[in-house]
């Protein structure tokens, strides 16, 4: 089945695109200053002992990585420094909490959550409302490039038109590819502190960024003893002056043409 072209009126571009993009400009300006507003002005408070408990957990997780490069009695002094039965740091009482304890001694930073989700969806539900009123059943472009029909249900919202060609996107698809596909360049004119997946990665991978009341130390410190406890040491360099000696040697020996 062969698909339908459109020729596109120029009046979309100054009713529908110009106005739909300054909205959600506008939009997430708002939402950024009603998040300051309403967000707690004190900073979360951390003790010296929480700080201390991260850094341990961050020393032995880089402690595991990069064990190689250093003699096998240095590693066994390091990892007895972390996981003695009685004075090791793994087996002390971890201060840190987690994200319930946290939350059930402190009330107000289930508030301070509450608030920041509340500034963040009912924005967008007002704004997706007002878009599909206003700017439904409009075809926005087309993308420079053929697609599947699978991608009709993502770029083709608020028509149905199995004779359209793929590549057409409509206005609530534009809406919504913008407000979550270009959250990194919003980033950079609203200074939006957003977290993307790899950021919550790398958060979980090194504790020091993960100061926070979800950062739970006496999991941590299990997990981290429980590493360290079956950890295998093999020493990169060992036995590297015989080798470079050898390598010396034959290259030494190697007759020059």
């Amino acid at each position: 089945m062969g698909y339908h072209d459109l020729v596109l009126d120029r009046q979309v571009l100054v009713w529908v695109l110009i106005p739909l993009t300054m909205s959600i400009m506008l939009m997430m300006l708002l939402r950024q200053y009603a998040h300051q507003l309403m967000s707690s002005e004190a900073p979360p408070k951390t003790s010296a002992k929480e700080i201390g408990e991260a850094q341990a957990v961050s020393r032995a997780h880089k402690l595991r990585e990069q064990a190689g490069w250093i003699p096998p009695q240095a590693f066994r002094m390091r990892r007895a420094y972390f996981i003695a039965k009685d004075t090791g740091v793994f087996h002390q009482k971890a201060e840190s909490k987690s994200m319930q304890e946290a939350m059930a001694t402190d009330p107000s930073m289930m508030v301070d959550m509450l608030k920041k989700n509340l500034t963040g969806l009912i924005p967008q539900i007002v704004m997706g409302a007002w878009v599909n009123y206003f700017f439904a059943g409009f075809v926005l472009g087309k993308v420079p490039f053929s697609l599947s029909p699978r991608f009709r249900p993502m770029l083709q919202r608020g028509i149905d038109m199995s004779s359209l060609d793929v590549s057409y996107f409509t206005s609530l698809s534009y809406y919504i590819l913008l407000l979550f596909g270009l959250r990194g360049v919003f980033s950079l004119f609203f200074r939006e502190e957003t977290i993307d997946d790899t950021e919550l990665m790398r958060r979980q991978m090194n504790p020091m960024s993960a100061m926070n009341p979800g950062f739970d130390a006496q999991k941590a410190f299990d997990a981290e003893r429980e590493n360290l406890e079956v950890y295998d040491h093999t020493w990169k360099l060992q036995g590297v002056e015989e080798r470079a000696c050898k390598a010396l040697q034959k290259f030494l020996d190697t007759p020059l043409n």
